[in-house]
């Protein structure tokens, strides 16, 4: 039985990077204008396309802004996640989660823009849990460290706290991924 991976077509390969130019010139526009403002025909101009081509591949702007949203968060999983290392006290984990926290507030004041008007987005057009299921995905990706670091803490007595380990991450990382959207959005 073959298990090597079929490789994509020519035609398969411009089809994604055409689908990632839409999906970059969204998350230019979003961040200059917001979600809300910018039309499918601004992203068409933006990424070089025809407006039919966006609607080829996002059949609405919700689907757009889904994508967008998922796009944006293995961006940045992939460039930040990869420094912490699951090594030392829970505290050090912990310590380091916080300082990659602090670099993507520093670095990434579009996305952190762009995830509030998300979530805004996302209350305001009733999207389901079903259609946001790839994003929360997304999302957790950061949560294997903070559950470790919380999980050794406990052990080595470097970190107290009385709550479950989910409540402690959600709590810690909620709170702060609010703050850190407020401050970049005010000031």
């Amino acid at each position: 039985m073959d298990t090597t991976e079929k490789v994509p077509s020519t035609r398969e390969r411009q089809a994604q990077q055409r689908r990632e130019k839409i999906i970059q010139a969204s998350m230019q526009l979003f961040w200059e204008k917001c979600v809300e403002d910018t039309s499918m025909e601004e992203v068409a101009k933006c990424s070089g396309v025809g407006v039919a081509t966006v609607y080829r591949y996002f059949s609405t702007k919700i689907e757009l802004v889904i994508e967008t949203a998922e796009f944006y968060w293995q961006k940045v999983a992939e460039k930040y996640l990869t420094e912490l290392e699951q090594t030392g006290t829970g505290y050090v984990q912990l310590q380091k989660i916080m300082n990659v926290l602090e670099r993507i507030f520093q670095e990434e004041k579009a996305f952190l823009k762009f995830l509030q008007e998300f979530d805004v987005f996302v209350k305001k057009y009733q999207i389901s849990e079903e259609r946001l299921t790839d994003y929360e995905s997304g999302i957790l990706r950061l949560k294997p460290y903070v559950t470790d670091a919380l999980e050794k803490g406990l052990a080595d007595d470097s970190l107290f706290f009385t709550c479950s380990i989910d409540e402690m991450y959600f709590s810690l990382t909620h709170t702060l991924l609010a703050v850190m959207q407020k401050l970049a959005v005010g000031g």
